[in-house]
C-alpha cells in the first residue's frame, strides 16, 4: 500500500511540474506570411530548372486528420527547360505531419504527401500535367527544411520547454508542446 501511495504521489508532482504551450493556427500563419513573396529555387538534373514564388501559404491544424495539418497554397513558378520557358500560376493542396526539433526549438512540417493542385491558367496545359507534381513535390521537400514556429527565446516558458518537449498534440486550430518544468 505504501509503494502505490508512493508512486501516486510522484505521479502527482510530475503532473504539477508539466508545462504545455499552445500554438494556434493563426500563429503558424503569421509566421508562413513571412516566407510569402520569395523565389525559392528548384532543380531537377541539367535539363530542368524553376523558380517557385508564394504567393499565399495556410495551415489548418487537425481538421481533415487528428494528426496532421493542412497546408494550402497558392504560388507562380517559372520553369526553364533548355531554350523552352513556362510560366504557371497555381494552388497546391497537401497533408503534412508536424514535428518538434529540440536542437533547433522549432517546428517543422514533415511528410508532405500532395492531395491536389489546380492550375489557374491553361497556359502550356500538356508540360503542366507532367511537370507540375514533381515539382510540387519538390515544394514540400523545401517547405520541410524550414520552420513554420521557432520558439522565442524571450518568452520564460518558451525559453524553458525549448529542449525539453516531451510530446506533441493536435487539436482541431491548435498544437500544443508539452514539456516537464
Amino acid at each position: 500500500m505504501i509503494i502505490i501511495l508512493f508512486l501516486f504521489l510522484i505521479g502527482i508532482s510530475n503532473l504539477a511540474g508539466a508545462q504545455t504551450l499552445t500554438i494556434t493556427e493563426q500563429q503558424l500563419n503569421s509566421e508562413l506570411e513571412r516566407q510569402l513573396g520569395r523565389e525559392f529555387p528548384l532543380t531537377l538534373g541539367d535539363w530542368l530548372a524553376a523558380g517557385i514564388r508564394l504567393e499565399d501559404l495556410r495551415v489548418e491544424l487537425g481538421r481533415q486528420e487528428a494528426d496532421k495539418a493542412r497546408v494550402t497554397g497558392r504560388g507562380i513558378i517559372s520553369v526553364s527547360q533548355g531554350e523552352r520557358r513556362f510560366t504557371w500560376d497555381l494552388n497546391g493542396d497537401f497533408s503534412a505531419r508536424p514535428r518538434y526539433d529540440s536542437e533547433q526549438g522549432a517546428l517543422y512540417l514533415d511528410e508532405f504527401e500532395l492531395l491536389s493542385y489546380r492550375l489557374n491558367d491553361d497556359g502550356g496545359l500538356p508540360q503542366a500535367g507532367f511537370m507540375l507534381p514533381m515539382l510540387l513535390q519538390g515544394v514540400a521537400g523545401y517547405l520541410s527544411q524550414y520552420p513554420v514556429y521557432v520558439l522565442d527565446a524571450r518568452d520564460p516558458l518558451q525559453q524553458q520547454l525549448r529542449g525539453q518537449i516531451l510530446g506533441l498534440e493536435i487539436d482541431p486550430g491548435r498544437l500544443r508542446l508539452h514539456g516537464l518544468d
